[in-house]
């Protein structure tokens, strides 16, 4: 994966482009920074399309003059899967070298469920793999993220005796985070196992319940109607002291969903103890993050239309008015008191009138277009301490005018309204389909003029977009 970040200072736009972004993702999101600390998605950039791992967004709303920070995190919209199960492999107190999951991918989750029969016995960490907090001794969950070069895992024992079942299986799963434990349940010897609930949900989260018992059997049924009736794991008869795992998962859920306690009904073997754990996994939060690091250096101030970024303008600001905030007070005089009553609030948005300057009658038609949209702009200044404050604005009724009797130069005269900035959903290519109609006759001369369907949406408009 590769980031690069580059100032284009046709439109006063930072250009974000990656390539190499992870085979898993779906899309891009592209964020901003200046202290590596508070992060804003950059407009358009919270699902930005890929071709190819590839994609590029434009942004211009980056802070000028100083470091920007540009993050890039390719995103997986698919739900936690299962994407298959080694096969339940079993011994007798001895070491285990359960397969891992045919064909799976790079990326992929692995969840390693252990258990022994003997109570007193321990599982030692296999090479690579991490212990899931919540639970170890002789039933214990182990992960890791499938990778080249990984291969089955060797699973030792200790604290056990000859005669004592013990069993193994990996499981893989796409785009799934980490495993947390949620709850780990201990029942005194029955026939049916007593399974935990738990509360703590989240809309994608996947659970898996883990049921061990000392004892063999012929099968179980679902913990609770929310489980999928496919479980893995099997009955295990390698030893003279028998054991069992069974290993139910759900299927992500649009809705969050609560676990609730339950008791799985177990058929055949004898009455035992059990063990029941209950633990869930979210939707991973990227497969790739990159960054890189660009300060952008203006040398005018810019007037830019968010909506339609080919409208940005540089401007040559020869004045700037003195900028005020109106109150928002009401007083009320109250009949029989000297002292009225004042009814307070915040105070409102800055305002200022900019007097832009043009050095031609050209360049004044050109900037007359520009502002004809209506739209809010972005002012954005070269500097922080510039004189002219960077803000979203309303612009209202302009005046455009000269000081000399034959003299081209024109001075608009330019009210301001600071306004909030439009939501991040908000944004336009520079080259929109209404400039394709607008610029070329038939659907060959786009072919001709176009290499790819890039270089069309790269294309900055010249076109008139408002109707007389």
């Amino acid at each position: 994966m590769s980031t690069t970040t580059t100032y284009l200072d046709d439109l006063g736009r930072v250009r974000v482009e990656f390539t190499g972004l992870n085979t898993d993702a779906d899309y891009a999101l592209v964020e901003r920074s200046t202290d590596g600390i508070t992060w804003t998605t950059v407009r358009g950039g919270d699902k930005v399309g890929l071709t190819a791992g590839a994609g590029k967004l434009d942004d211009y709303e980056f802070a000028a003059g100083v470091a920007n920070t540009y993050r890039v995190t390719a995103v997986d919209a698919a739900d936690v899967t299962r994407f298959g199960s080694g096969a339940f492999t079993t011994g007798n107190n001895t070491t285990l070298n359960p397969p891992l999951p045919a064909s799976t991918p790079n990326g992929a989750l692995l969840t390693l469920f252990v258990t022994h029969a003997n109570t007193a016995a321990t599982i030692t960490t296999p090479t690579g793999w991490t212990l899931l907090a919540g639970g170890a001794g002789h039933m214990a969950v182990f992960y890791r993220t499938m990778a080249g070069g990984v291969t089955a895992p060797s699973v030792a024992f200790s604290g056990g005796a000859s005669g004592d079942s013990c069993s193994a299986i990996v499981t893989a799963w796409t785009n799934a985070a980490t495993p947390v434990h949620a709850a780990l349940q201990t029942n005194a010897s029955a026939q049916n196992v007593s399974t935990p609930g738990a509360t703590l949900a989240a809309a994608g989260v996947v659970w898996v319940m883990q049921e061990w018992k000392k004892s063999t059997g012929t099968g179980a049924a679902l913990p609770t109607a929310q489980f999928e009736a496919d479980p893995v794991g099997g009955f295990n008869t390698a030893g003279a002291n028998n054991e069992s795992q069974i290993i139910w998962r759900t299927l992500a859920a649009t809705n969050a969903q609560t676990i609730p306690s339950s008791v799985t009904t177990w058929t055949g073997g004898s009455a035992a103890v059990s063990k029941a754990r209950l633990l869930r996994t979210t939707k991973r939060l990227n497969v790739g993050v990159e960054t890189s690091v660009i300060t952008p250096v203006l040398d005018s101030v810019w007037i830019k239309n968010v909506r339609r970024p080919s409208l940005n303008r540089k401007a040559t600001v020869s004045g700037i008015s003195e900028i005020t905030r109106p109150s928002r007070v009401a007083i009320i005089d109250v009949i029989g008191r000297t002292m009225p009553l004042a009814i307070n609030d915040v105070r409102g948005s800055q305002r200022f009138t900019l007097t832009v300057t043009t050095p031609s009658l050209a360049a004044a038609a050109d900037f007359d277009n520009a502002l004809l949209t209506g739209h809010a702009v972005f002012i954005q200044a070269p500097t922080a301490l510039c004189a002219i404050p960077t803000v979203y604005a309303t612009i209202g009724d302009t005046a455009q005018r000269k000081t000399a009797a034959r003299g081209v130069r024109r001075y608009f005269d330019l009210p301001v309204t600071e306004v909030a900035a439009p939501a991040s959903t908000v944004y336009s290519d520079t080259f929109t389909y209404a400039d394709v109609l607008a610029t070329y006759a038939t659907i060959a001369d786009v072919i001709a003029a176009n290499v790819s369907y890039s270089a069309l949406v790269d294309k900055v408009s010249t076109a008139v977009v408002i109707v007389p």
